[in-house]
Order: C-alpha cells, then structure tokens, then sequence
C-alpha cells in the first residue's frame, strides 16, 4: 500500500479530527488481544443484550478481513465478548484496558452518526427508533 502526504492546511477541522480518531483506532486495533483482561465491567441483562446486538453488527464489518493477521485479534475480541455477555449466569466481563477503549470508541462513534443523521417528515418512525437506539448506546456508554 503506497503511503499518501495530506497537507493539513487544506483539510477542514472536521476531516482532521476524523483522521485524527482513525489513526487512534488504528492504533488501539493492534493492541487489542496482547493485553491482560483485568478490568471488569458489571452489566445487567438488558444491557448484556444491546451489547450483544451491538458486537454482532460490528463483527460484520470484521468478518472479511477476520484472515487478515490484522483484524484476527479485533474478531477473536468480538467473538469473546458475544460468547461471554450471551451467557446468562454471568453478569461481568473482562477487558484490557485497550479493549474496553476500543468498545468506548466503538460506541462514541455510533452514537455521533445517528445523532447526525437526518430525516425526511415522513420518516418519523425511523427518526423515532434510532433516536431510541442512541439514547440506549448513551446509556450502555456510561457503563464502560
């Protein structure tokens, strides 16, 4: 892959932060599986279930580069957490550190696209579900 030189006077503040949160994505994606998960984080059920629905639409995006050496461990992560928060006797799971700000930024990410998403009048029920789903990744958000 050829390496590309973007000047920063000609990208709007918008862009660079965008680029700027790709690259600590990046960042964070290669440390994720190395690390000791030793932070708990204490879900309830309904939480346990968003979050589960949540990893599923996220593994999606991974499931084609799972073969790549890059992503394995993002899938292997996604796949855990499934495991572990669809289980119904456990009520914690565990996280590095990288991991659970991984999920954090997950989260922030989705959050901010539907909240700048926009909708025609007659789309009422669809500004109405995903106004909800937000509300509900707020929520899920302050867990972590």
């Amino acid at each position: 892959m050829k390496a590309t030189r973007v000047n920063p006077g000609t990208l709007s503040p918008m862009e660079m932060n965008n680029m700027s949160s790709m690259m600590g994505m990046m960042n964070s994606i290669q440390k994720i599986g190395k690390g000791k998960r030793k932070y708990t984080i204490k879900l309830d059920k309904s939480d346990k279930r968003l979050l589960v629905r949540f990893i599923n639409e996220a593994k999606k995006q991974f499931t084609d580069t799972a073969s790549n050496s890059q992503y394995a461990g993002v899938y292997n992560f996604l796949t855990y957490i499934t495991d572990t928060a669809s289980k119904k006797e456990t009520t914690e799971i565990k996280m590095s550190f990288e991991e659970q700000e991984f999920i954090k930024r997950m989260l922030q990410d989705s959050v901010r696209g539907m909240e700048k998403m926009q909708f025609f009048w007659y789309q009422f029920i669809r500004k109405f579900t995903v106004r909800m789903l937000s509300k509900q990744y707020r929520e899920l958000l302050k867990k972590f």
